[in-house]
């Protein structure tokens, strides 16, 4: 697995934060965690790279974690990049998107609501158009922050112009996801 350049560029520019968010995204995109791992190694000469932690408890009922539960870790990582925080993370990530299918058939996992294999799963959000929903979320954020920005520069009101951004990445993105539905 190869790192891309701007990773490469964030870890010799020293930024903290894009490394962090970068090693975050990559539990998701990769959930055998060799990306994090590769990326872990590429950033080890970076001070402060890990934080202490922070003292927050995290949720052990394997019951309660869901999707909320991991977004809110997701969120709380980059504000604290603990290595505890990381293991939890990851713990949270494999019980809900594993990456090897065990157990029953997906017909029987389908009956008694087990859990899938991580390509099922993306799978079966997609059908959902759950896939969906994310990329018009990350498209309204992208677009609030250059509607913004644009809106800053040219002199006028950035509220008004991330609003405005996120309306309009958010619509063209619903749009073109649609597909033939």
């Amino acid at each position: 697995m190869s790192l891309t350049e701007a990773f490469y560029e964030a870890v010799k520019n020293g930024n903290l934060l894009r490394v962090r968010i970068m090693m975050k995204d990559s539990l998701l995109v990769d959930p055998s965690f060799r990306q994090f791992e590769e990326m872990e190694k590429a950033a080890s000469s970076m001070k402060d790279l890990y934080q202490n932690h922070d003292g927050r408890k995290f949720e052990t009922d394997k019951n309660l974690w869901n999707d909320e539960y991991m977004n809110t870790l997701m969120v709380q990582v980059i504000s604290n990049f603990s290595r505890e925080r990381i293991k939890h993370l990851k713990d949270v990530v494999s019980y809900l998107r594993p990456t090897k299918k065990t157990g029953p058939s997906s017909d029987e996992t389908k009956r008694s609501g087990g859990k899938w294999d991580y390509e099922e799963q993306k799978r079966r959000d997609q059908e959902k158009g759950n896939i969906r929903i994310v990329k018009v979320s990350v498209a309204a954020t992208v677009g609030a922050v250059a509607g913004g920005v644009i809106s800053t520069v040219a002199g006028g009101n950035l509220i008004t112009g991330a609003a405005v951004g996120a309306v309009i990445c958010a619509a063209a993105t619903f749009a073109a996801t649609m597909g033939g539905r």
